[in-house]
Order: structure tokens, then C-alpha cells, then sequence
């Protein structure tokens, strides 16, 4: 087949996206995106891009096609011109575009609206569309943004409403999702619960981190440093745990993270939270698997509890004892795998489960089984995107 992807994010961006887009041409597919040019998380075009800079044309065996999408910033303003861009300038390369494809994926993490260019060549081209969605809208601009204007609220439901009418699947991430999304009236037939994926860790010959030692219990946090995450719980709770051999590790970049090592500076928790940085995924995977506990959380709201987050996947990959500061979607799927610890969403109840829990298991080792049983029973490569194309066949 020929699949058009289209996603605001790419490599060198670091999104699921790209293992996706691999993985299809690795199983024949002639796969081309639609994309802008590289610049998460920083807000501003990565060295050695540019509007004027020739960029790759193809990233292992993935065709890329550009488009000149404003960089981010960090104000709200510039945050809406990313996004306005990213849909006029992908509306702009639908027009000019002559090639027809088999079937078109988007890939919506926020904004929402990196639909509307997959909608403008569906109304071409009477491509079917496969609306990947990963972030609920008007829901996280409600909740994360704390924008409640009856009319940027209606303006982005006529939006959503536009994207799920002209979609063919809605690919929902967790099966809140699903449930959210037929609230609005969407028809049940065009909605499909597609878990997220992870690609298998290369851990061979892999040897443990040299920041963890044996005389700490080595708990590590992955992924995007951001508000949505709530990582000051960890700080707090690591404050409530200075007495133990705790060591928190944060693997990672993002928004939150200067204000939070500011927080760790100031109350003199240097010593027991280190700040990795950004790393690749390998080097990311190793991280996570030679620690003793991996840490997940959110902060405490009803579409974060809807939320089945990526690192969820990979820890789960990695083999590794999860500790979830979590309720809803995450809590019941570490739960119902047995592979690790859930606490209410504050400091208190997160330091009481680490000293009065996690650090008197003797069930660590049967955790790590069944934490990588559940990763083999559902969210392989092979199984996910296997899944994806069978529906694009069909």
C-alpha cells in the first residue's frame, strides 16, 4: 500500500511515529509524511534545519515532505501560530499534491488540528483516514490549559467534529477514549481501541547505568519533563524519604524541568534526584531496565485517569517493577498485570507506598516477569501495527 502519514512530529523528533512509519515500510509499504520541521521539545527549529536548509528527503526508507510550520515558542501565542501554520501549509501541499494514496494515518498527539490536513485530502482524493488520537480535545485545553471560553471551546468541538465525521477509524489509545468519543454521538463501528506500542529494547550486552549503585534502590522516570506529568510529586515525596536508600532518576527533557531542579536545588534533594537529561531510546530502554522500580504519574484529573501513557509500554519492554502514582486507565492495566505498585495521587500516600511497600517486597523479581508477560500479550510491534494494517487492507 501507499500510506500518507501525517503528523506535526518526526525524527529527528522523538515520537512513536517513527518507529511506526518504519515499521510499515519494513513490511513493504510505500510510506511518505507530511510533517514540519523538527522543534520539540525546545520550541525553536533544531541545528542544521531551516526554512532555507535543504532536510532529508527520506529517513530510512520513510519519504519526508516538509512544510514551513512556525516554531512553537513559549507563549500561548506562539503555540497558536505553530499550530495555524501546520494546517494552512499542510492544506497548501494537499492542492498542489498529485499523488494518490492507498490510505492516509494521522498521528494526533496536540494539537488536534494536524487533522485538517488529512481531512482536505480525503475531500480530494476520497482516500480513507485513520485518525490516531492521542490527546482528547476540547478536553485537554479545558483541563491542562484551563481555558473554559464558550467560544474557543465551540470553536475547537466544530473542529473535532469535522476530523471524527470525515475519519473512517478513530484509533483510540485506551478504551476511556472509546467511551468519551461515543458520548459525542460518534457511531461505535468507527471506533477501534489501538494501544500504543513500543519498539523491543536492545539490551544485549547492555550493563547497568554507572549512576546506580547497589547500595541505593534505583527508582527511574522516562519521558517528557512537563506540568501534565505532576513531578513535583516526586520531589515531595523524595523529601518525605530522605532517611532511605532511595535515588530518583529523571530520564528526560521538557518544560517543567528547570522550575522542577530549581525546587530540587532549593530543598537540598541533589543528592537523592539526579536529572539525566535527554537520551536516546536505546540508552533510555538501559535506564530503565537495570532499575529496581520505574516511576509513572500524572497529574490528578479525570482525563489524565482516561490517559494509557507511552512509558507505560516501555517499562513494561523493559521488564521492570512499575510504581504508578495513577488512577484510572494506567492504574487498572499495572494492576490487572500484576507487575507493580499503585498509590493515590499525592506525596504523602507516594512516600507512605515506597517505604512501607516497595522497599519490603520480596516480589520484585516476579514483577519484572509479568510486567514483560503483559508488554508480549499486547503491546508488541508486531501485534499493534499488525493490527493497523490489517484495517487499512480491509
Amino acid at each position: 500500500m501507499k500510506i500518507l502519514v501525517v503528523s506535526q512530529y518526526f525524527y529527528p523528533e522523538n515520537f512513536r511515529v517513527n518507529a511506526l512509519c518504519e515499521e510499515l515500510v519494513r513490511r513493504g509499504h510505500d510510506v511518505t509524511v507530511l510533517t514540519g520541521y523538527p522543534q520539540y521539545p525546545q520550541g525553536k527549529i533544531y541545528d542544521g534545519y531551516g526554512f532555507g536548509v535543504p532536510y532529508e528527503k527520506e529517513w530510512n526508507g520513510v519519504k519526508i515532505e516538509r512544510v514551513k510550520v512556525r516554531p512553537r515558542g513559549k507563549t500561548p501565542v506562539g503555540l497558536l501560530l505553530n499550530c495555524y501554520t501546520f494546517v494552512s501549509q499542510g492544506k497548501k501541499w494537499v492542492r498542489k499534491c498529485k499523488e494518490k494514496f492507498d490510505a492516509v494515518y494521522v498521528f494526533e498527539v496536540s494539537p488536534v488540528t494536524v487533522g485538517l490536513p488529512a481531512v482536505a485530502y480525503k475531500k480530494k482524493f476520497g482516500t480513507p483516514v485513520y485518525f490516531n488520537v492521542q490527546d482528547l480535545w476540547p478536553e485537554n485545553v479545558e483541563i491542562v490549559l484551563g481555558i473554559h471560553s464558550k467560544l474557543i471551546i465551540g470553536a475547537i468541538n466544530k473542529i473535532v467534529d469535522k476530523i471524527y465525521s470525515a475519519s473512517d477509524k478513530i484509533l483510540c489509545s485506551s478504551n476511556s477514549f472509546v467511551e468519551n468519543i461515543a458520548a459525542r454521538g460518534v457511531s461505535r463501528d468507527k471506533l477501534v481501541f489501538w494501544p500504543q506500542f513500543c519498539n523491543e529494547p536492545q539490551l544485549d550486552g547492555a550493563e547497568k547505568p554507572d549512576c546506580y549503585s547497589d547500595e541505593f534502590f534505583n527508582i527511574v522516570f522516562t519521558g517528557n519533563i512537563g506540568e501534565a506529568q505532576g513531578l513535583d510529586l516526586l520531589a515531595d515525596a523524595a523529601a518525605k524519604l530522605r532517611d532511605t536508600n532511595v535515588r530518583w532518576f529523571l530520564v528526560g527533557d521538557g518544560r517543567a524541568r528547570e522550575n522542577l531542579e530549581n525546587y530540587v536545588d532549593e530543598n537540598g534533594l541533589t543528592d537523592t534526584v539526579k536529572f539525566v537529561g535527554r537520551v536516546s531510546e536505546n540508552e533510555a530502554n538501559r535506564y530503565i531496565h537495570f532499575a529496581d522500580c520505574a516511576y509513572l504519574s500524572f497529574k490528578n484529573n479525570r482525563l489524565f485517569d482516561m490517559t494509557l501513557p507511552a512509558k507505560l509500554q516501555s517499562y513494561m519492554a523493559c521488564g521492570t517493577p512499575i510504581l504508578a502514582a495513577a488512577g484510572g486507565e494506567s492504574a487498572r492495566v499495572v494492576k490487572e498485570a500484576q507487575c507493580g505498585f499503585v498509590c493515590e495521587q499525592n506525596a504523602e500516600k507516594l512516600a507512605e507506598t515506597v517505604r512501607n511497600e516497595v522497599l519490603v517486597s520480596d516480589g520484585l523479581a516476579l514483577m519484572r516477569k509479568k510486567s514483560r508477560e503483559y508488554f508480549e500479550n499486547n503491546f508488541t510491534k508486531e501485534l499493534v501495527v499488525g493490527r493497523l494494517e490489517e484495517m487499512m487492507k480491509e
